[in-house]
């Protein structure tokens, strides 16, 4: 009931302004109930918050695991279904300034999960590296969901799903083999001139 009230009251304002009265008025329960669970705001917030991520990134980690180009879209169709289930509890992760350090730590945990699907792309004569092209994929599908729930989740997830393969994955692929390739011309006419 407490994780619950403070969704509502985020949801209406900045969570630097809520109270610990607040919440527990909204939860219908006794001040002190509060303190029997939690220390402090900052810690009711962030268990809110851990709860919701850690099943994202259980999701993102499984839908990761598939290599195949077909799948891809269907991970991103799959992604965007799920956040449209929490929709609340991303709003309030997109929403709150307070919330900046949980946000970097999602990032760094999707990027995480990305890091063995990048490993194929990685050549010791690309400067894109594995934790660049990873905190990549991370940061900007972390973008696209913010944008999708600012817009009122549209276009649907299905359409999202394409979004996320073409503007995220593909373009990321394209972008490390053109720097590859670039690289590599580099490197032959330096050799070709010497």
């Amino acid at each position: 009931m407490l994780r619950d009230a403070l969704v509502s009251l985020i949801l209406e304002k900045d969570f630097a302004s809520i109270s610990i009265k607040e919440i527990t008025q909204r939860a219908d329960v006794a001040y002190i109930t509060f303190f029997r669970h939690f220390e402090s705001l900052d810690q009711l917030l962030m268990e809110v918050l851990d709860e919701g991520l850690a099943e994202l990134q259980g999701h993102i980690e499984t839908l990761a695991k598939q290599s195949e180009t077909s799948a891809l879209e269907t991970e991103g169709r799959l992604i965007f279904e799920y956040i449209g289930q929490k929709a609340d509890l991303f709003r309030i992760l997109f929403k709150s300034q307070s919330v900046t350090r949980v946000r970097k730590k999602v990032a760094r945990n999707i990027a995480a999960i990305f890091r063995k699907s990048c490993a194929p792309l990685a050549r010791s004569d690309n400067q894109v590296t594995i934790a660049i092209m990873s905190n990549h994929i991370a940061t900007s599908l972390l973008a696209l969901i913010e944008w999708w729930l600012e817009n009122n989740m549209a276009p649907p997830p299905g359409e999202m799903g394409k979004i996320y393969k073409s503007l995220i994955i593909d373009s990321t692929v394209g972008a490390v083999s053109s720097l590859s390739t670039a690289s590599r011309k580099i490197k032959t006419s330096v050799n070709t001139t010497v």
